[in-house]
């Protein structure tokens, strides 16, 4: 009997120190896909997962990985690979959601999203991509619905108003589309895109003065939209 309690705890220790280090796999493999060198991230996860196969996070952050190199069927079998062992993770249903939406699968899309949103209803950056999919799909009173639940969730999401000054400007409502992009750039001042954007709009209008004013606000933050 002593034997079978000592071979135990021998066990354990083993699982122990496996899943601890499985988790500093996991760590460095974050810092690699950090500095963009995702062939090694990915080496790394999967290092991480051998060591410890139930431990979701890794293959979440393989997807990630994956995503970011644009092979988003990868990423998206990554990601339900990590929603199968753990069907509670909010961020797992987003991150697919992303890698849909990114395949310009929306109804996919929307219903990761909507997981997600289930999971954790306060979750505002999954209200504004579930938008951003709408949007893509030509739905603009389903998207800025949503983008308006994003910024009452987290009323300093710029990305949020910027989105939602998109669909106006889409829809030709260049003046409340430029109302958002104010309050996008109000809240994220070193963001080139708003400027960008409420350039566009101001051309739009055929005010082409205040036009290439934003586009020089926006070349200055950001010199490679010239």
């Amino acid at each position: 009997m002593r034997c079978f309690w000592s071979l135990l705890l021998l066990i354990l220790a083993q699982s122990v120190q496996g899943q601890q280090m499985a988790e500093e796999w996991n760590d460095e493999g974050i810092d690699y896909a950090i500095q963009g060198n995702y062939a090694e991230a990915v080496r790394c996860f999967d290092e991480a997962i051998r060591l410890d196969p139930d431990d979701a996070s890794p293959w979440n952050n393989k997807g990630l990985a994956y995503d970011d190199q644009g092979n988003h069927a990868e990423a998206i079998r990554c990601f339900d690979e990590a929603i199968w062992l753990d069907p509670d993770d909010a961020y797992a249903w987003y991150n697919k959601g992303n890698a849909c939406n990114n395949q310009g699968n929306y109804a996919e899309a929307i219903r990761c999203f909507d997981e997600a949103i289930w999971l954790d209803p306060d979750f505002a950056m999954a209200w504004n991509n579930k938008g951003f999919a709408h949007a893509d799909q030509g739905n603009y009173a389903e998207a800025i619905r949503c983008f308006d639940e994003a910024i009452r969730l987290d009323p300093n999401l710029a990305m949020a108003w910027n989105n939602k000054g998109n669909v106006y400007n889409s829809q030709g409502n260049y003046t409340e589309a430029i109302r958002c992009y104010d309050e996008a750039i109000r809240l994220d001042p070193d963001d080139a895109s708003p400027w960008n954007n409420k350039g566009i709009a101001y051309y739009n209008q055929g005010n082409h003065a205040e036009a290439i004013r934003c586009y020089d606000e926006a070349m200055m933050l950001d010199p490679g939209l010239a």
